[in-house]
């Protein structure tokens, strides 16, 4: 079945549509995990020291702070002990896009996927800065891609920075046919990120096979992963409704002969809902946060709805 290929069949298609202008969104996340951190930021810690959060009580010997001593605490304790109050401080943390660059990335239908993912991972990028933490970019499809490699910033310039950046390689890949290229890199792009814990948008069009996906999700264990899935409509709707078509595989190459035909038509888009509902299981199971189904015309609001009902 085409639908059941490891990237969707397409006819080829050069890349000429040039992305237009556009300002940055901004959408809010939020985490249930402590930073670690001692940078200053929004996020809550587990050190104590001069932020707003209460975090309990500790005596005036351990926390020698006279300004926090708390009377009414104090005149309870048996025996009789001057107490403190005590506060965890607030700091940042790394927000991560790691990106798929295989060929099926540059499929090109209903919508332009590579202007989506200008687009979020800018605006991904504006939100991190304008919230206080530090935003970093790995990519990758068969070799990690040097152009999209950002280490973590705090800069505000950073969201333009990466959108002429991301828009420049766009063009240059466009240019050479954007074919053959798998993801085999994509677990040495997640393993980029480090050890410490990180929120890491990961997105793709999640064409994989399930050996590579496993490969993928094991490397991002330990971070708060949540999977972006861009796929387009047109690659399984939509199709002519009668005739021979000739289709190639964007990743592999393989071209096949299709007779289109009504119940060809019903049985591709069947499969298409069966496999983003196993998709959603094996993500969900390997631990993430419920995939964001990212669609065209996407807007900050419902970006920011998601982040916040599945926070991990």
């Amino acid at each position: 079945m085409m639908a059941n290929s490891s990237a969707p069949s397409a006819m080829s298609r050069r890349v000429s549509r040039v992305h237009s202008a556009f300002e940055p969104a901004l959408f809010f996340y939020t985490i249930q995990w402590r930073s670690k951190s001692y940078h200053a930021g929004a996020t809550l810690t587990a050190h104590h020291g001069n932020g707003s959060d209460f975090a309990g009580f500790s005596s005036l010997l351990a926390c020698p702070d006279p300004k926090r001593i708390d009377i009414r605490a104090s005149v309870r304790t048996v025996p009789r002990q001057w107490l403190v109050r005590t506060y965890l401080e607030r700091a940042a943390i790394r927000v991560f896009a790691i990106v798929d660059l295989s060929s099926s990335m540059f499929f090109d239908g209903e919508s332009n996927m590579r202007q989506q993912v200008t687009e979020f991972v800018s605006s991904l990028a504006w939100s991190a800065t304008r919230q206080g933490d530090a935003f970093g970019m790995c990519a990758a499809a068969d070799n990690p891609i040097p152009a999209w490699q950002v280490m973590p910033t705090f800069q505000p310039g950073t969201a333009h920075m990466i959108a002429q950046q991301m828009t420049r390689y766009w063009q240059a890949a466009g240019a050479s046919g954007g074919e053959g290229k798998g993801a085999t890199a994509m677990p040495e792009a997640m393993e980029a990120i480090g050890p410490q814990r990180a929120l890491v948008f990961l997105l793709s069009d999640f064409y994989w096979a399930d050996d590579l996906l496993q490969k993928i999700l094991q490397a991002g264990q330990g971070h708060d992963v949540i999977p972006v899935v861009l796929r387009d409509r047109s690659a399984t709707e939509g199709l002519p409704a009668f005739g021979w078509a000739r289709l190639r595989d964007m990743e592999t190459g393989e071209e096949r002969s299709w007779m289109l035909r009504r119940r060809l038509h019903q049985q591709i888009v069947a499969n298409a809902q069966q496999q983003k509902q196993a998709l959603n299981a094996q993500l969900l199971k390997a631990g993430t946060r419920a995939p964001l189904w990212l669609s065209p015309g996407w807007q900050a609001e419902d970006i920011s709805r998601h982040l916040m009902e599945t926070m991990a």
